[in-house]
């Protein structure tokens, strides 16, 4: 067939899947396969779209991509969050341009997400993918490549090279060296799976060391697993009832100018324009940042605000309260981890109220901080 490159049969393929991805298939069978035309299962449809978009017949890879296009974010998300994911379509999902937020980091953290995937979007990602690939550690410690590529992309930040030179000095003990950049082809899918560690191994039974002082939230913060302010309690409040008469752009007025009651009301507030209000309040504390960011009755907006304040997320405890908040997008908690102390990763590893996404990312980052380091050994000149 030429350009689209099959992958080893499976168990989960549909016997048709192969016979149209066979150097001898008809292009009538092909041209069905790309309209969307073929029984098979939507999965395995999309996948041969995927490779069929480099057919040597201009009409079957036209109708693949076209067919491609009218695929539903939502669908191709949702492909993603299916541990056996075709490869070469988690590779067109992490580069197509469409992926986001969440979306962006199930194909970045995917087990089966391939190297030439992650080699891409170190080398022409945005800020966001480059954020998501650096803490990506497993991936990094298995292919020391990404480093250099990572460190050669032009928009990789200050704050980024200062974390990757921690991460190469501090958990892949070494210093960082000059690595040869392999060049990335933009449009070719990666067609094979990397092998990685299996995250739903059990965790290493030996207790923890005792963290450093640095990992610790400062003395006298709060859980962020409790609710802070009682609904309930608040609720039966004199402020509460004065607020229940108020219209929207009154509360909105409140949220900016009210006191700390008030504020933990209406920071739950059905109106985001209400809630969002709150954060701008002059007179808003740390401390209740940190309440905010542990809450679970909250809009996730308000978590996403306060997720991308870089003043407010400075603080561990704030940190640490977004990633154990259930409510808090995926996408977001793992950009946190890597800033976790080794207990807490341990917890967030095992708390099965926090998205599976970011507990897979959790235990991966606590093994390999709780693995003893590698000897290295330099050459006699």
């Amino acid at each position: 067939m030429g350009a689209a490159e099959p992958l080893p049969a499976t168990p989960r393929r549909h016997p048709l899947f192969e016979r149209v991805l066979q150097t001898n298939a008809p292009e009538a069978l092909r041209l069905g396969a790309a309209r969307g035309a073929l029984p098979l299962p939507l999965h395995d449809l999309v996948a041969l779209q995927v490779r069929l978009q480099r057919d040597p017949s201009k009409a079957v890879a036209t109708a693949a991509v076209e067919s491609l296009g009218r695929l539903p974010d939502e669908s191709l998300i949702a492909f993603l969050s299916d541990p056996g994911c075709d490869v070469a379509l988690i590779d067109f999902a992490a580069r197509s341009g469409r992926l986001k937020g969440e979306g962006l980091a199930a194909a970045i953290f995917h087990p089966a997400v391939g190297d030439t995937t992650l080699e891409a979007l170190a080398t022409e990602g945005d800020a966001e993918a480059l954020g998501l690939v650096l803490i990506n550690e497993m991936r990094l410690i298995r292919n020391t490549r990404l480093l250099a590529i990572l460190r050669a992309n032009p928009r990789f930040t200050g704050e980024q090279r200062r974390r990757l030179a921690e991460l190469e000095r501090e958990v892949i003990g070494r210093e960082p060296r000059l690595v040869a950049v392999p060049k990335v082809v933009p449009d070719a899918p990666a067609v094979e799976a990397s092998a990685v560690p299996d995250a739903t191994e059990a965790l290493p039974a030996d207790p923890l060391p005792p963290p450093n002082d640095a990992e610790l939230p400062p003395e006298g913060a709060a859980d962020p697993n409790q609710e802070y302010f009682d609904e309930e309690a608040l609720q039966k409040t004199d402020a509460y009832q004065k607020i229940q008469r108020l219209n929207v752009a009154e509360r909105n007025l409140l949220a900016m100018k009210g006191n700390a009651e008030e504020r933990a009301i209406l920071v739950r507030d059905t109106a985001r324009v209400v809630s969002h209000a709150v954060l701008k309040n002059p007179r808003l504390s740390e401390t209740e940042i940190v309440r905010f960011a542990g809450m679970r009755s909250i809009h996730e907006d308000v978590l996403r605000a306060i997720a991308s304040n870089r003043e407010w997320t400075k603080g561990y405890p704030v940190a640490l309260a977004l990633v154990r908040n259930p409510k808090t997008p995926a996408g977001l908690s793992v950009q946190f981890l890597a800033r976790l102390g080794t207990r807490d990763l341990k917890i967030c590893a095992g708390d099965k109220n926090i998205p599976e996404m970011v507990r897979r990312q959790a235990r991966n980052l606590f093994i390999v901080r709780t693995q003893p380091p590698k000897k290295t050994f330099k050459k006699a000149h």
